[in-house]
């Protein structure tokens, strides 16, 4: 292996282990700055929308437009890369040519990504002004799964081009 690919391994590893870090510190902030955070990012993402299309986001609207914004980007797009980095990081440990061309990696990299986000709303339970919601576990599963099916097909198919191995043996 070069060591400028042993190198991006280990800096994927690192961003796997501070985005999931990231997501669980976020899972105890109170409700208050919680939604101070989002509601800045809303408010920022608002005036770039009005900027191009004066007045679409509005006072009247910008409840819905912040949660929308909450969930697509605190919640879908944060586990998509926490998926994306997550399961590169395990395919890349995992040594074993039989689990590394199986679903296991798959198997093992959602069971993480479910992990993660039923952690991180369990984590809200012991949180003033802050609430455990399956919806949003299903939310942040879903775009684990994105990330790691972005990952997994690739690389899955790589591997298997490359040893040319029957994956159902």
């Amino acid at each position: 292996m070069s060591k400028k690919r042993i190198v991006i391994k280990w800096i994927i590893f690192g961003l796997a282990i501070a985005i999931n870090v990231f997501i669980l510190v976020n899972g105890f902030l109170n409700g208050d700055v919680s939604k101070q955070e989002s509601d800045g990012f809303s408010h920022a993402a608002a005036d770039v929308i009005n900027s191009i299309s004066e007045n679409t986001i509005t006072e009247k609207n910008f409840p819905a437009f912040a949660g929308f914004n909450r969930k697509l980007f605190g919640h879908f797009l944060l586990f998509t890369t926490s998926g994306l980095t997550s399961t590169f990081s395990i395919h890349d440990f995992v040594k074993h040519p039989k689990l590394r061309k199986s679903y296991f990696v798959l198997a093992f990299s959602m069971s993480f990504g479910v992990l993660m986000a039923v952690l991180s709303e369990l984590a809200q339970l012991a949180t003033n002004g802050r609430a455990f919601s399956g919806i949003d576990i299903l939310i942040d599963s879903g775009g684990y799964l994105l990330g790691a099916i972005i990952i997994f097909l690739p690389l899955f198919i790589k591997d298997i081009k490359k040893k040319n191995i029957d994956v159902l043996e």
